[in-house]
């Protein structure tokens, strides 16, 4: 069920993720982005998503491999959205707690993150609807990381997903934009941004009726920070205090709140 891409699409891929494993590799993530949120303190914060943002980016090649979990028959489909500049392999520690819990099968959604939101809404529909034709499912769920979880609330909001994913939950998203858009490339450095078209086009639109939204963010993330950028009216909210960007991935209690919601 994953998604195949051209080889110009992987080629473009990789050049990013390079940049991006540089940055990390570096400190300039989350070292930078989080001195200028929170000033000098969260140090055991800055440490462990420093630590894990190595881990995952050197897990990047397994985004080739399906997710653990692509074989569990569980309650509903769970489609995994990464964000930008990322793939799937962001998902491996968290598809391994609720392939654990029974839950699946498991599949992650790739897009070209440098795209429009649209466009990636789109395909993301595309490929709920390849999902539930192969497994036979009535209705998937949707897990969406950071920008993955904005591309899932434009397929539910304007894509005609709402009854299509029972769950849709988001995971460091910007909801109202961030301020630390315009840093990065591509069509994101606008759409994202706080207050932006999208923005507010999304915060204008009727919200789903039928599908349930979660939001999960933290105080400490130093990308998504705080409830003007992560607030969603209308969706149950799971506030930390301690995680970062992508700690949120790799949490215990994060992957636990998600199996009591999924089930």
């Amino acid at each position: 069920m994953q998604r195949r891409h051209s080889a110009r699409h992987l080629l473009w891929r990789g050049v990013i993720a390079a940049v991006s494993d540089v940055a990390m590799a570096t400190g300039v993530y989350p070292v930078v982005p989080h001195v200028l949120a929170h000033g000098a303190r969260g140090g055991r914060v800055i440490a462990r998503e420093w630590a894990w943002s190595i881990a995952l980016s050197a897990a990047r090649p397994c985004g080739f491999l399906p997710l653990p979990g692509a074989r569990v028959h569980g309650p509903r489909p769970i489609i995994m959205v990464h964000g930008y500049a990322m793939n799937r392999a962001n998902f491996i520690p968290l598809a391994k707690r609720l392939a654990k819990a029974g839950l699946g099968p498991i599949v992650g959604f790739e897009y070209w993150t440098l795209g429009k939101t649209a466009s990636a809404a789109r395909k993301l529909g595309e490929f709920v609807d390849r999902v539930r034709s192969e497994t036979g499912a009535t209705n998937v769920d949707v897990i969406g990381h950071s920008m993955g979880g904005v591309v899932g609330r434009y397929y539910v909001t304007f894509g005609g997903g709402d009854g299509v994913v029972k769950n849709l939950v988001t995971i460091g998203s910007p909801h109202s934009g961030t301020e630390v858009a315009p840093v990065g490339l591509g069509r994101p450095t606008k759409e994202l941004f706080l207050g932006s078209s999208l923005m507010q086009r999304l915060a204008a639109a009727k919200k789903p009726s039928q599908t349930r939204l979660t939001v999960i963010w933290s105080r400490a993330d130093a990308l998504v920070s705080g409830p003007h950028a992560a607030h969603l009216e209308g969706a149950d909210e799971l506030v930390f205090d301690d995680l970062g960007h992508l700690s949120m991935l790799t949490s215990r209690v994060v992957a636990d709140a998600l199996i009591e919601r999924l089930r």
